[in-house]
């Protein structure tokens, strides 16, 4: 693989994540404030969208708090992801023969 190539790759690895947090940040709120405008709705209160918007967004903090714990853990289980492991590619790279 050329070095254009592999930084390339390694950019939309970044976006791609990048775009994963937006998703599991934005999906939670908007689900669990819904779920509260509904009820808000149905039994004729004003709060329980704000419980809503923060139960969701303790639940996409949550998401985002596990993905980047796996992301930085080095194990089998564990993502690629470019920033962590550019430098332990740089050593396997100059060892290959």
């Amino acid at each position: 693989m050329t070095k254009k190539r592999k930084e390339l790759n390694e950019s939309a690895q970044a976006y791609t994540f990048i775009l994963q947090f937006a998703i599991n940040m934005i999906v939670p709120i908007g689900a669990c404030t819904y779920a509260g405008y509904w009820l808000d709705k149905k039994f004729g209160t004003v709060y329980i969208v704000v419980i809503g918007f923060f139960l969701g967004a303790l639940a996409g903090g949550t998401s985002i708090y596990r993905i980047t714990k796996k992301m930085t853990k080095k194990d089998k289980t564990s993502y690629t992801y470019p920033v962590v492991d550019k430098e332990d590619q740089e050593e396997s790279d100059d060892k290959l023969p």
